[in-house]
C-alpha cells in the first residue's frame, strides 16, 4: 500500500540517520549493511546509483566504495551497488589499493528501521539519507525523499 510517510516516521528516520554515525564509530571508514534480501538489494542499489548519478557526472567520475567489514562480506547489496554504479557509467576504484586523483569516496550504511530500511550515503563529505518502507505486498519502496546534508568546506 502506498502511503505518505508521517511526520513521526520522518523524524524517526532523521534520528536514526544521525545515530548511524555511531555504527561507523567502530570502523569509521567502513560501510555497514544490515541483512537485506537480493530483491531489496536491487531496489536499493538502483535508487542509490540514481542519486549518485544526480550528484556527480558518471562519465567523468571515479568512485571508491568502502566495503563493509569482513563479517558482512556476503551481503547482497555490495555487489548489486557496484554493478548499478558501473552500469550508470561510473569508474570504480578499490579502496586502499588504488589511489586515483580526484576519486570520490563512497560509504553506505543500511540498517533496519520501523519495518523498513534506512539508507545513508556518504560521498566525500556530503551525506544523503532515505527511509524505505514495505508496501502491502512486502516490497521495498521509498518512504521519504532523500535528505541531503552538504559539507561545509
Amino acid at each position: 500500500m502506498n502511503r505518505p510517510a508521517s511526520g513521526i516516521a520522518l523524524l524517526t528516520a532523521l534520528a536514526a540517520a544521525l545515530a548511524l554515525g555511531g555504527c561507523a564509530a567502530v570502523q569509521p571508514e567502513a560501510s555497514y549493511v544490515a541483512e537485506v534480501t537480493p530483491a531489496d538489494a536491487a531496489v536499493l542499489a538502483s535508487d542509490m546509483a540514481d542519486l549518485i548519478g544526480r550528484r556527480l557526472p558518471a562519465a567523468s567520475s571515479t568512485l571508491t566504495p568502502e566495503p563493509p567489514p569482513a563479517s558482512q562480506a556476503g551481503n547482497a547489496l555490495t555487489p548489486a551497488l557496484r554493478s548499478a554504479l558501473a552500469e550508470a557509467g561510473f569508474a570504480l576504484a578499490e579502496p586502499r589499493t588504488q589511489t586515483i586523483p580526484g576519486a570520490h569516496s563512497l560509504r553506505y550504511l543500511v540498517t533496519p528501521l520501523d519495518g523498513g530500511l534506512l539508507v545513508r550515503l556518504e560521498i566525500d563529505r556530503s551525506a544523503a539519507s532515505r527511509w524505505y518502507e514495505r508496501s502491502g505486498a512486502g516490497t521495498l519502496q521509498p518512504g521519504s525523499p532523500f535528505t541531503v546534508q552538504e559539507s561545509a568546506g
